[in-house]
């Protein structure tokens, strides 16, 4: 096939006025450059909820609780030190408790108060020295 050529009368040619070419009138495979598009403002909505972006490609993320899902196992490690006082702790068993019942690391007699008997005034005296 060899190639044609195509003339214009002069009183032909002119210009196509603005927003006369709509997208039915673009090929939906022409690679139009961005650089010929006009600035485009993403917002939210324009985003497809299967879109995979990074995590690079958003601004820096301030996370708060809300954000946080309740069921999220989030590994003691992720977390900063935590001071933990009276009040966060509740319930916790003799065995948890360091020297709670031993008495290791110290000397003399040893006091254990409430350890299976029936009221919190009873305490019985061990020595250790036994």
């Amino acid at each position: 096939m060899g190639m044609v050529e195509v003339k214009f009368k002069p009183s032909l040619v002119g210009t196509v006025e603005d927003g006369a070419i709509t997208n039915a009138k673009i090929a939906a495979d022409a690679a139009i450059a961005k650089s010929k598009l006009a600035s485009l403002n993403i917002v939210n909505a324009d985003v497809d909820a299967a879109a995979a972006i990074a995590k690079s490609k958003l601004g820096a993320l301030a996370i708060v609780n809300a954000d946080v899902d309740a069921a999220a196992a989030i590994a003691k490690t992720k977390l900063a030190a935590l001071a933990i006082v009276d009040a966060d702790v509740s319930g916790i068993s003799v065995s948890k408790v360091a020297d709670a019942v031993a008495g290791t690391g110290t000397s003399g007699d040893k006091k254990i108060n409430k350890l299976g008997w029936a009221s919190a005034t009873e305490e019985v005296i061990v020595d250790h020295e036994a």
